[in-house]
């Protein structure tokens, strides 16, 4: 059996280790684990994984800043990006479901805290997005309220990844979201921008909700 006197990757290591363990480095730490070789790597599983990991891809790479910068926030300071905070999610959220309505479109950032409630009224390809909001914390401001829309569809399977998104940097209570196709549902989401009493930036979890534009 090997022995080591030092930690295994002090030395540095990269690839396979006699088909046992694959070494490797994330964003330059390095790490180990085992070596798999899956026993049916076409399986019914693992082709709902790849599918909705290619369907989160695309979304991420078309979203607008409205939608990533709440997760690039989120994973700051943590060993992994936004693009693979947000992929992470949606494939355990929407892996199997028969449309996108559990998307999550902010995951919530620094502590900040969410609209008390958001009602949705459809126009002619648009959607008005209208806040509650909490009264601010002593010494925090809220900067902007936030919604985002996406086509509902198959989560795996289907070809509209835009993500509309939209703010309101003023009342931060009503926000348009236009430029929709009509008579089609659509998945929302809204959400608030603060910043708090230290001057940092944080956003809330987002809320969810469906409709549909005239």
């Amino acid at each position: 059996m090997a022995k080591t006197t030092a930690p295994l990757l002090s030395f540095g290591a990269s690839g396979s280790i006699a088909k046992t363990m694959v070494a490797s480095k994330w964003k330059g730490r390095p790490y180990m684990r085992r070596h798999v070789i899956p026993a049916n790597p076409n399986s019914t599983g693992q082709q709902s994984t790849r599918n909705a990991f290619s369907f989160a891809n695309q979304a991420w790479k078309l979203g607008p800043a409205l939608f990533t910068d709440p997760w690039d926030l989120y994973a700051k300071g943590q060993v992994l990006t936004g693009r693979n905070a947000f992929v992470g999610r949606y494939v355990n959220d929407n892996r199997g479901q028969a449309d996108l309505s559990a998307m999550i479109f902010s995951p919530g950032a620094k502590g900040g805290i969410p609209p008390d409630s958001i009602a949705l009224t459809p126009g002619a390809n648009s959607i008005n997005v209208a806040f509650t909001n909490p009264t601010p914390p002593t010494g925090w401001s809220l900067v902007a309220a936030i919604a985002a829309c996406i086509l509902d569809q198959d989560p795996e399977s289907g070809t509209a990844y835009t993500i509309v998104a939209a703010q309101d940097a003023v009342t931060m209570n009503s926000v348009d979201l236009t430029g929709l196709t009509s008579a089609v549902l659509y998945d929302v989401g809204a959400w608030l921008q603060w910043t708090k009493a230290d001057g940092t930036a944080a956003y809330s979890v987002s809320l969810l909700d469906q409709d549909t534009p005239t």
